[in-house]
């Protein structure tokens, strides 16, 4: 069996009236009707079930946004068990079958749950209704932001913090020392950071493998920071850490080199220096390694896509560190130097060559004004 489109919603009915909305809704936006075999013939192409409980449970995760028409009760009883954590949950919306409210049941803001129901109730002339803290008092949603702005939430936990203090109006200070966040009018009220303004302790320092990474305190601990950083160091407890996709890792390797060679080579490295794996963007080679399977499986492991570079277009990078031997065997002076420069657009080489037996790797950061 084919699986579902997840671009497009699930919309779920269990009686006629029910049935008829949905047909209105997919004829709104994109989606595929589920409905009981009681309900079949179908007069547009459905997916039946025998009961709804199990169907729910088989096809939660297939799509990003689900829309229910039924009661709340009977909702939450059957996504009770699909739930994961805010971070991973499809967006889930319940309305009644007169259409009469949208309900933003399930993961209003990571998800994506407000903006459908506000989306459904533009279209079917529904009520909506948002219940989550931050909307109703209109002050900032920060992992909406932080979604929107492609950054990754390193410690989830730490959202209900940083809402907290919005809603409370305690100050929230801001580190984004690369500025990935300044045109961001909802933040304007925040106090930035920087490390002039923060104190450097030498007894304030974190621990990773075998480097000891600098850390940053404030005179007075905050209550609420928000970091937007890909470097590793050592924040205060109250921070919500929040990782630009920033890093580009130019590789090159050896042929038949294993992933986990690979892997292994490029996560120490990043540690070495003080790097957010959560941060990497890309992985960036060039073209003759496109049938590189360790590089391909690296790439796939990490979520992160894998982009190729002709010998051409190498050539024009002005590599620091030119090999002699590379130029002899591939034809260009650098690889993953020229890779991880050409991928980032401009950006700033911040680790050179690294070489070990089989693998090399240069990282370079994306200027964030040039990654709109």
């Amino acid at each position: 069996m084919n699986l579902p489109d997840s671009r497009q919603l699930a919309i779920w009915a269990i009686t006629s009236d029910g049935l008829s909305l949905a047909l209105k809704l997919r004829d709104a936006f994109p989606g595929v009707v589920h409905v009981p075999g009681n309900l079949l013939p179908c007069p547009a192409p459905c997916f039946s079930f025998s009961r709804l409980a199990d169907c729910v449970k088989d096809r939660f995760s297939l799509f990003k946004e689900h829309v229910f028409i039924m009661s709340t009760g009977i909702v939450v009883r059957v996504i009770a068990p699909c739930i994961a954590s805010k971070t991973k949950d499809p967006a889930v919306v319940v309305m009644d079958e007169k259409g009469r409210h949208v309900i933003s049941l399930l993961s209003g803001h990571i998800g994506g749950a407000n903006r459908l129901a506000m989306a459904i109730s533009e279209k079917l002339q529904a009520a909506p209704v948002i219940t989550t803290a931050t909307d109703l008092h209109q002050v900032p949603a920060i992992d909406v932001i932080a979604v929107d702005n492609g950054l990754f939430i390193e410690n989830p936990e730490a959202i209900k913090t940083i809402s907290m203090a919005f809603l409370n109006q305690i100050p929230v200070y801001l580190h984004d020392p690369y500025h990935w966040l300044d045109k961001i009018a909802e933040l304007d009220n925040m106090i930035p950071q920087t490390a002039e303004s923060m104190m450097m302790g030498q007894e304030e320092v974190t621990k990773i493998g075998s480097s000891a990474l600098p850390g940053f305190r404030f005179s007075d601990p905050p209550e609420a920071v928000v970091v937007v950083d890909d470097r590793l160091m050592r924040f205060p407890d109250s921070s919500l850490i929040l990782r630009p996709k920033s890093l580009i890792a130019g590789m090159g390797c050896n042929r038949n080199t294993s992933a986990n060679e690979i892997r292994e080579f490029l996560v120490d490295k990043l540690i070495q220096f003080g790097l957010s794996l959560n941060s990497l963007k890309c992985i960036a080679t060039i073209d003759i390694k496109s049938d590189e399977a360790g590089l391909l499986e690296v790439a796939r492991s990490l979520h992160v896509p894998i982009r190729f570079f002709t010998r051409e277009e190498l050539s024009e990078i002005d590599s620091p560190n030119p090999s002699d031997i590379v130029n002899k065997h591939i034809g260009v002076p650098s690889v993953c130097e020229a890779a991880a420069v050409l991928a980032s657009e401009k950006g700033e080489l911040i680790v050179p060559k690294q070489i070990s037996p089989n693998v090399t790797l240069a990282i370079a950061r994306i200027n964030s004004t040039l990654s709109d």
